[in-house]
């Protein structure tokens, strides 16, 4: 009987036979390997004959990414409190962006103005003592009270040095319009021994008109020249009176000076 057990039947694989810790006689049959063999075959040729409908070529595949990519949708809260979803296309977008109006009005060319005024060599030496060094990426925020330090000359007019580091190569100088007043500063660069080499009479070239979300402003942006190691900026009058543009020039506002 063990024999015959050991024998099997054809097709059907070997007989392992052992006696376990019990003393039991264990039979186990072992799968023929050239049963599994024909079985992965028959399974590999149904997948060979089964129809390709499900194919889809690359530049099909691809268009549909490209699609996807341009319908994207932003979400947001109408005027009634409710969420809203919406197509969003990247490109018309980036169109329409790029074809629209600039928000603000050219108000001198797009440069800064030169002007002449009698000027003491030694104005600003003793606004040297607390100057104000500024670096690149740094932002500082200017305003002028009854105990800001004054220019030597025939008027005391108030002032503010900076001493500039020697990687900052432009100056952005915005001035915020409040009620149609803002501070009309004047810009005199010093060199290293701080004697003035440069008056600059209007520093702005670009106004921006007020929003729901920020005052309007007068920008604009001075490149440094060779030679130019610190700035004064001051009010080049004493008692508020009109201005440029219809405003208002008065002593007490704010000027944000960006250093790149």
């Amino acid at each position: 009987m063990m024999l015959a057990a050991c024998q099997g039947q054809p097709g059907q694989g070997e007989l392992y036979v052992y006696t376990d810790a019990q003393g039991n006689l264990v039979s186990i049959e072992k799968p023929a390997e050239n049963k599994s063999a024909r079985a992965d075959g028959k399974a590999e040729k149904r997948l060979l004959d089964k129809p390709l409908e499900d194919y889809r070529p690359s530049e099909e595949i691809d268009q549909e990414l490209e699609d996807k990519e341009r319908d994207r949708f932003i979400t947001y809260v109408d005027e009634s409190g409710q969420l809203v979803s919406r197509p969003l296309d990247m490109v018309a977008e980036k169109d329409a962006q790029n074809s629209a109006e600039p928000d603000y009005a050219e108000i001198s060319g797009g440069e800064f103005l030169e002007t002449y005024r009698t000027i003491r060599q030694d104005c600003c030496q003793h606004l040297l003592e607390e100057a104000v060094e500024i670096s690149p990426g740094a932002e500082m925020l200017i305003t002028f009270d009854q105990g800001s330090p004054v220019m030597l000359g025939d008027q005391p007019l108030k002032a503010l040095a900076l001493e500039l580091a020697k990687e900052v190569s432009t100056l952005d100088l915005k001035a915020f319009i409040r009620k149609q007043n803002y501070v009309a500063a004047q810009l005199l660069w010093l060199d290293e021994e701080g004697r003035p080499v440069l008056l600059i009479d209007q520093p702005f070239s670009r106004k921006y008109p007020e929003t729901w979300y920020r005052y309007g402003y007068l920008q604009g942006t001075l490149p440094r020249e060779p030679g130019q190691r610190h700035l004064v900026v001051f009010l080049p009058y004493l008692q508020e009176q009109p201005s440029t543009d219809g405003l208002q020039a008065v002593l007490k506002g704010e000027l944000l000076l960006s250093a790149q």
